[in-house]
């Protein structure tokens, strides 16, 4: 199972939302998030990277 957390984009402050996996501590992309500031700004943006490894990993049917 996976859910989404507001994080800085790798390189950027800017925020996305990235793929992180219930068991994981990392997101899909790599970087370790933290959880967010109270009144972090929202974001509708999404982690590319985070997206393309979910694709991944749904298309060959595993649970990483």
């Amino acid at each position: 199972m996976y859910e989404v957390c507001v994080g800085p984009q790798t390189g950027s402050t800017e925020l996305v939302w990235h793929v992180v996996a219930r068991q994981g501590a990392g997101s899909l992309c790599g970087i370790e998030l933290s959880p967010p500031e109270p009144g972090a700004a929202e974001t509708n943006r999404h982690c590319l990277p985070c997206m393309s490894r979910f694709q991944q990993l749904l298309d060959t049917g595993r649970d990483d």
